[in-house]
C-alpha cells in the first residue's frame, strides 16, 4: 500500500522535538520500519533543519520538504474559537498549500498514492481531493469545524473516513455534521518500555539534588505547552495555596509555548510572577525522548487543563511513568483515566469556581499519602501502568494499518 501522510504547516516531522501529532506519527513509522510488510510512506512535511536530519532513521519512509515561510503559531484556544466562528477558510496557509499541491504532482508521478491521510489539517482537504481526485483520511486531533459556517457539509463530505483520537471529538465533529459512519476512533498510545521508571531509577536522587529535593521531599511536574488553555498559571496558583509543611513541595514546569523553542511570552512572564519564590522550576522544552526522565524524578504529575482537551498525551505518560495524577474534567481526558479513576491514585477536578483551591487540596492528599504510606507509591505505580498497557504502542500500528486498511468500521 503507498501511502501518503500530510503534516500540519506549522509541525514538521520527525519530531526534534514535537507535539502529540508528531510524535503519534514518528511512531507509527518508526512500527512501519519493523513490520514484515511496511507500507510504502510517503511525508509531506515543512522543511526544518533538525527533522530533516532525524529523518535519516526511519528506513522505509520518504520525506517530501515543503519549504515555505512560518507563521506564528496560534493556542488552540484561539484557534478553536476562530474556527468555532469562521470555519476553516480563515485558517488556510496557502504558501504551504501551493508547495504540497506541487509537491503532490511530482510524486504521484511515480504512481498514484493508495490513501492520502491528514494528520489535522482539515483545510487542505477540499483542494487535496481537487487535485487527486481521492478523498483523503483525516486523523483529527483536535477541533476542525466551525459551528454552522457556510459549506460546511461540502466541506464535511470531502474526507473519506474521519480517525478520532476520543470519543470526545467524534461525538462533536457528529453533532457539528460528520456523517458518523464514516468516523472511526484511533485511541492515542504511549511507548510503556520507553515511558518505564525503573529506566531512571538510578538517576532519580541525583537529579532531584538539583532542585534542592530530597528523596523525601515532594516534586509535582507538569509536562506541556506553556500557554493558557493548558492551565498552568492555575496550578502554579495551587501550588502558592498549598498547606503542606510536612516537606518541601516543588513544582517541575517541563514545556515552552512553542515545542521545540524555549519561547519568553507574556504568559511565561505571567507565570514567573505569579511563582511562589524557589518553588517553581521552568525546564523549558524537552525531546519527546526526554519527557520520561522529568516524569521519572516525580511524585505527583498534574494535567490541569481548562480548554475541552481532545484527549492529552501527558495523561498517558504519567500512567505510565506511574504517578498519581490529578487532572481536570476536560474533554476527551477522562476517557483515557477512566480505568485509573476508580483507584484511589487519580483524582478528577471539576473546572470553574474553587478550581485552584481543589487542585491544591488533590495536591495535599497525595502529599500526605505518599508520607504516611511508603508502600502505597509503589502500589499506585503498578495500578497506574495497568491502566496504560492497553494504550501500549506496541499495538498502535496494527489499528492503524486496520483502519486504512478497511478493516475496521
Amino acid at each position: 500500500m503507498r501511502l501518503a501522510v500530510i503534516m500540519p504547516p506549522l509541525h514538521p516531522m520527525p519530531p526534534s522535538p514535537g507535539g502529540g501529532v508528531e510524535r503519534l506519527v514518528d511512531i507509527l513509522l518508526r512500527a512501519n520500519d519493523d513490520a514484515s510488510e511496511p507500507l510504502d510512506i510517503t511525508v509531506f512535511s515543512r522543511f526544518d533543519e533538525r527533522a530533516k536530519a532525524a529523518a535519516e532513521g526511519y528506513r522505509h519512509t520518504k520525506f517530501v520538504w515543503l519549504n515555505t515561510t512560518r507563521s506564528e503559531p496560534l493556542s488552540n484556544q484561539l484557534e478553536y474559537k476562530i474556527r468555532k466562528k469562521f470555519g476553516r477558510r480563515l485558517h488556510k496557509r496557502y504558501d504551504y498549500l501551493r508547495a504540497l499541491k506541487l509537491s503532490l504532482r511530482y510524486a504521484e508521478a511515480d504512481g498514484k498514492f493508495d490513501i492520502i491521510l491528514l494528520e489535522n489539517c482539515f483545510e487542505f482537504a477540499r483542494d487535496i481531493w481537487k487535485l487527486t481526485g481521492k478523498m483523503p483520511y483525516l486523523h483529527a486531533h483536535n477541533r476542525f469545524f466551525g459551528a454552522g459556517h457556510a459549506g460546511a457539509k461540502r466541506d464535511f463530505d470531502c474526507i473519506e473516513k474521519y480517525i478520532f483520537v476520543s470519543e470526545y471529538l467524534r461525538s462533536a465533529a457528529v453533532r457539528a455534521g460528520v456523517d458518523e459512519a464514516r468516523t472511526v476512533i484511533l485511541r492515542d498510545c504511549v511507548d510503556m518500555s520507553l515511558f518505564n521508571a525503573a529506566n531512571y531509577a538510578d538517576m532519580r536522587v541525583e537529579k532531584r539534588a538539583k532542585y534542592g529535593l530530597s528523596d523525601d521531599d515532594i516534586l509535582v511536574v507538569f509536562v506541556g505547552r506553556l500557554i493558557p488553555e493548558k492551565g498552568a498559571i492555575e496550578l502554579i496558583k495551587a501550588i502558592d495555596q498549598s498547606e503542606y509543611s510536612k516537606s518541601k513541595l516543588k513544582l517541575l514546569l517541563v514545556g515552552s509555548a512553542e515545542y521545540g523553542e524555549d519561547i519568553r511570552d507574556e504568559y511565561r512572564e505571567l507565570l514567573e510572577n505569579a511563582a511562589p519564590e524557589g518553588r517553581v522550576i521552568f525546564i523549558g522544552s524537552v525531546k519527546p525522548t526526554s519527557t520520561a526522565r522529568f516524569l521519572a524524578r516525580a511524585d505527583i504529575a498534574v494535567v490541569p487543563s481548562v480548554w475541552e482537551e481532545p484527549a492529552g498525551l501527558p495523561v498517558l505518560e504519567a500512567m505510565a511513568i506511574g504517578l498519581p495524577l490529578i487532572v481536570s474534567d476536560s474533554g476527551g481526558i477522562g476517557e483515557y483515566t477512566e480505568e485509573y479513576a476508580k483507584t484511589d491514585g487519580c483524582v478528577t477536578v471539576k473546572r470553574g469556581l474553587g478550581f485552584v483551591t481543589s487542585i491544591a487540596e488533590a495536591i495535599d492528599r497525595f502529599a500526605e499519602r505518599l508520607h504516611s504510606d511508603r508502600g502505597w507509591a509503589g502500589e499506585i505505580a503498578a495500578a497506574a501502568r495497568g491502566c496504560a498497557e492497553k494504550y501500549d504502542s506496541a499495538g498502535y500500528y496494527g489499528e492503524f494499518v486496520n483502519i486504512i486498511s478497511g478493516g475496521k468500521d
